[in-house]
């Protein structure tokens, strides 16, 4: 199964905080079958929140959850109605990763490090905030 899909991506999402914004996400990937547990994939993210922010910069969460609760490594982007707070930064691009315990280690970090190298350029975020396709996004990210 792929990582990310057009049925993980969000638009106009109205969230008034980040756990809106988490449970969200967690239900997309819940309902494409790629949690095993939604309740325990959602308290192993808020459980990483509470580690640090996974806010970046440029408007821009990267909430995760390395998870038993995990069946498929899974990638999901939401595009926020209005910004919110996300631990003192204005958000309104969030990307959600959700990968099983198993793959912890190295798949992780690469999908991490493949989003940061993208997110750094004004262009790619400017391009994601302004699309209204799901199957653009998941085009535009290009992460397997």
């Amino acid at each position: 199964m792929e990582l990310m899909t057009p049925d993980l991506v969000l638009f106009d999402l109205q969230a008034t905080s980040k756990e809106d914004v988490i449970r969200a996400l967690a239900h997309a990937m819940d309902a494409s079958n790629r949690l095993s547990d939604l309740e325990a994939y959602v308290a192993d993210v808020f459980a990483r929140e509470a580690m640090g922010t996974t806010a970046l910069g440029f408007r821009v969460a990267t909430p995760h959850a390395k998870s038993e609760a995990v069946s498929v490594a899974s990638l999901g982007f939401a595009h926020l109605a209005h910004p919110i707070d996300w631990d003192g930064e204005q958000v309104d691009l969030v990307f959600q990763i959700a990968v099983p315990l198993a793959e912890a280690g190295d798949r992780h970090l690469v999908i991490l490090a493949q989003l940061a190298r993208q997110l750094i350029h004004a262009d790619f975020r400017e391009r994601l905030a302004s699309t209204s396709a799901p199957a653009e996004v998941v085009d535009l990210v290009g992460i397997a």
